[in-house]
C-alpha cells in the first residue's frame, strides 16, 4: 500500500524501519528481545511499568503477531493486522477494537516518544483461532510469551486426602501430558504447553508429594517431583476444565500405576562404558529412503563415544568400528572381557507405517530379586536375622536379569533426556532382547529413533541432528551416573 502523501490519511509504514526509528527512540523497547538465544524457549518480549501499570511496546507486540502496521496521525490510531484479524489501537485512550468488537482496557493505550505502548492485559483478550498467534502476559517473569499449538499450563494446587496426594494442573491441551520418568526421587511429567503460572510456595504436610520443581525442557514444559517412599503408585486423571490430575496412592488399587524399581542413591561408579553399533556387514537392519541403520547406528556410535570421554573420566569400547558383521556372543563377549559397568545398543526402528515414530528402549525386566531378598525380610522365629537365601544359578544368556533395576534406570533416564530435548515420543519395554543376552552389566538396547517416519528420518540423517541426539543420550547416561 502507497502512502496517500497527505498526514490526514492511512499510510503503511515498513515494520523494520518503523522499529529501527523507534530503537533510536525509545532505549527501554530497543534489545531487550533480540538478546534471547534464537531456538531456545518461547518467543517473547519484555513487558515494563509506567505508573505501575503492565505495558508493552507495539512495535514488540506486533513482532509477535507478525502484524503489519497502520499509522493515522490525524486520528492518532494505530491499526495492527495480522491474517483476516486487525486491531485498532487509539493514544490516550482505553478502548481497543479487535475486529468488530471493542475492548474497554483498565488502563488507556500511551504515547510515549513516538511509540504506542498497549496494556499487556489485552493479549489475553485477542482471539484464540489458528490464524492468529496466540500470546499470554506472563506476570511472573513480566514478559509477553508467544504459546505453543498445546497453549499454556497454569498454576498447580495440591490437596491430601485419606492415602491419596492430588497435585492438579490446569492446561489447555491435557491429553498431551506424558510421564517420562516413573521414580519416587526423579519423577518427571511433560506437557505439550507452556508453563505461566506459579509453583505453590509450601505443599501440605501429610501429603506424599515432597516437592515440586519446574525443568528445562525443549517446546512445553515440564516438572519434577519427589513422591514419598510410602506411596505405592500412581494415576492420572483428565479431569473436566482442561485438568490434568497426578493421583498419588498408598494403595495399589486397580488402575494405579507402579512406580520404577530404584536402587540406592549416591553416584555409580562408571570406568568402562560400551557401545553396541547394532547391526553391521551383510545385515543392513531398517532401510528408510537413502538411510541405512547400520550406518547410522555406527556414525552415532563415533559420537556418543566422542561426547562420552570428553563428559566422563571412562573408557569408552566400540563392539565395531567398521562395517562388519558380528554375533551377539561376540557383542556380549566384548562387554564382559572389558568389564563394562554400562552397556548400550544402538538401534534404529522401522515400521511398515509412516505415522509411528520416536525412541523405545528395551531393558530386563526388573523381577529377577526375590521378594525376601527385595524387602530384607527377617526370619521366622523372630529373632530379626534376615533368612538366609537359596542359591540362584541363572542361564549364562540371562545373566543381564541381575542388572534389571539398575538397566531400567538407565532407561529411564536416556528416554527422561530424549523426551525433554524434544526428541520422542518415548515408550519403555521389560524384555531381554538379543543384544543383551549374555552381557554381564547393567544395560539398553536404544531404538534411538523412526527411520520410517519423515520427520525423524530427517532429523537424524542430519549431522547436527545426530549431533544433539548424541548429546542427549550422553546426557541420559550422566544423569544415571550422578544418581541423584
Amino acid at each position: 500500500m502507497r502512502p496517500r502523501g497527505r498526514s490526514g490519511g492511512w499510510r503503511w509504514v515498513p515494520t523494520a524501519a518503523l522499529l529501527a526509528t523507534i530503537t533510536a527512540l525509545v532505549p527501554f523497547a530497543a534489545a531487550d528481545w533480540r538478546a534471547l538465544p534464537r531456538g531456545e524457549g518461547p518467543d517473547s518480549a519484555p513487558v515494563h511499568r509506567i505508573e505501575g501499570e503492565p505495558y508493552i511496546a507495539v512495535n514488540d507486540l506486533a513482532r509477535l503477531l507478525d502484524a503489519t502496521k497502520f499509522w493515522r496521525a490525524d486520528a492518532r490510531k494505530l491499526v495492527l493486522r495480522s491474517g483476516r484479524h486487525s486491531i485498532t489501537f487509539t493514544a490516550d485512550n482505553p478502548f481497543v477494537v479487535v475486529d468488530d468488537v471493542t475492548l474497554w482496557m483498565p488502563v488507556p493505550v500511551l504515547s510515549s516518544r513516538g511509540e504506542l505502548q498497549i496494556p499487556a492485559t489485552l493479549v489475553d483478550s485477542l482471539p484464540s483461532d489458528s490464524t492468529l498467534v496466540r500470546l499470554t502476559f506472563d506476570a511472573g517473569r513480566d514478559r509477553v510469551v508467544v504459546l505453543p499449538a498445546s497453549g499454556g499450563v497454569g498454576t498447580p494446587t495440591v490437596s491430601v486426602h485419606a492415602g491419596t496426594t492430588r497435585l492438579s494442573f490446569p492446561a489447555d491441551d491435557p491429553e498431551a501430558a506424558v510421564v517420562v520418568a516413573r521414580s519416587r526421587d526423579h519423577f518427571r511429567i511433560r506437557f505439550g504447553g507452556l508453563f505461566t503460572g506459579a509453583l505453590p510456595e509450601s505443599l501440605p504436610a501429610g501429603g506424599l508429594l515432597r516437592s515440586l520443581r519446574p525443568i528445562a525442557v525443549a517446546g512445553g514444559s515440564a516438572f519434577e517431583c519427589r513422591i514419598a517412599r510410602e506411596a505405592a503408585g500412581f494415576r492420572l486423571i483428565h479431569a473436566e476444565r482442561r485438568r490434568l490430575v497426578l493421583e498419588l496412592s498408598t494403595e495399589a488399587t486397580p488402575g494405579v500405576e507402579l512406580f520404577a524399581p530404584e536402587g540406592p542413591p549416591g553416584p555409580r561408579l562408571l570406568r568402562v562404558v560400551v557401545i553396541d553399533p547394532g547391526h553391521g556387514g551383510s545385515d543392513p537392519g531398517v532401510i528408510a529412503g537413502n538411510v541405512v541403520e547400520k550406518d547410522l547406528s555406527l556414525e552415532l556410535a563415533q559420537l556418543l563415544k566422542a561426547e562420552l570421554e570428553r563428559r566422563l573420566s571412562a573408557r569408552v569400547i566400540l563392539t565395531r568400528h567398521s562395517d562388519r558383521e558380528i554375533t551377539a556372543d561376540q557383542r556380549a563377549e566384548v562387554a564382559n572381557r572389558s568389564h563394562a559397568d554400562l552397556v548400550i545398543s544402538l538401534h534404529f526402528d522401522g515400521f511398515p507405517g509412516p505415522r509411528a515414530r520416536g525412541a523405545t528402549a528395551y531393558c530386563p525386566p526388573a523381577t529377577f530379586a526375590a521378594p525376601d531378598e527385595a524387602s530384607g525380610a527377617a526370619s521366622a522365629d523372630g529373632t530379626g536375622v534376615p533368612r538366609s537365601q537359596p542359591v540362584t544359578l541363572l542361564p549364562w544368556r540371562d545373566v543381564a536379569l541381575r542388572h534389571a533395576v539398575k538397566s531400567r534406570s538407565l532407561a529411564e533416564a536416556i528416554l527422561s533426556a530424549l523426551e525433554l530435548r524434544g526428541q520422542g515420543p518415548t515408550r519403555l519395554r521389560e524384555r531381554l532382547t538379543t543384544p543383551l543376552l549374555g552381557v554381564n552389566a547393567p544395560g539398553l538396547v536404544l531404538e534411538c529413533a523412526t527411520l520410517t517416519a519423515p520427520p525423524d528420518r530427517e532429523r537424524v540423517r542430519q549431522e547436527v541432528g545426530l549431533r544433539d541426539l548424541a548429546a542427549t543420550v550422553a546426557d541420559g547416561i550422566q544423569a544415571w551416573q550422578r544418581n541423584e
